[in-house]
């Protein structure tokens, strides 16, 4: 059994600063921050064809966000490391089809389809990360890959 620590607010609010939403824990941020993720759950993770968590009311699977990395970054270097928001969400949807549930592709009270919103959160991340340019140095709705990006895009 993992020891217990307690921390106080302000270092808690500091994981929270770095965390990804609905998808880190505490213990993820900082193996992530430290560097010392854990390689082989990463190796094993990567082969999956889909991560699915159920949310709330317990019977719904939602895909992970995470799961549309691989693709944007398959997508952006097809493109030669840029695309407009809307063709990559296209191309997205005919990638992941069969991945998607039901519950994935309904929609949400901001009347945006809910994978479309996910796929959004991990551009965002991405951008975090350093992999997508910042929204300052693209033209409008446009995704677009930093060095790192393609480095990363190389990879997959």
């Amino acid at each position: 059994m993992a020891p217990t620590i307690r921390i106080d607010d302000e270092v808690y609010k500091w994981l929270q600063s770095h965390a990804r939403p609905l998808e880190d824990t505490p213990n993820s941020v900082l193996r992530r921050i430290s560097g010392l993720e854990d390689t082989a759950h990463a190796k094993v993770s990567k082969n999956k064809k889909s991560t699915r968590h159920l949310v709330a009311d317990g019977t719904s699977i939602k895909t992970h966000q995470k799961e549309f990395r691989r693709p944007l970054l398959e997508i952006l270097k097809e493109h030669g490391g840029k695309i407009h928001r809307s063709s990559a969400l296209k191309e997205l949807e005919n990638i992941m089809d069969n991945q998607l549930t039901e519950y994935d592709k309904a929609d949400i009270s901001s009347g945006t389809v809910r994978w479309e919103k996910s796929a959004e959160w991990e551009v965002r991340v991405m951008r975090e990360e350093g992999l997508l340019k910042p929204v300052s140095e693209t033209p409008l709705g446009v995704w677009a890959l930093t060095d790192l990006g393609w480095k990363a895009a190389d990879e997959v």
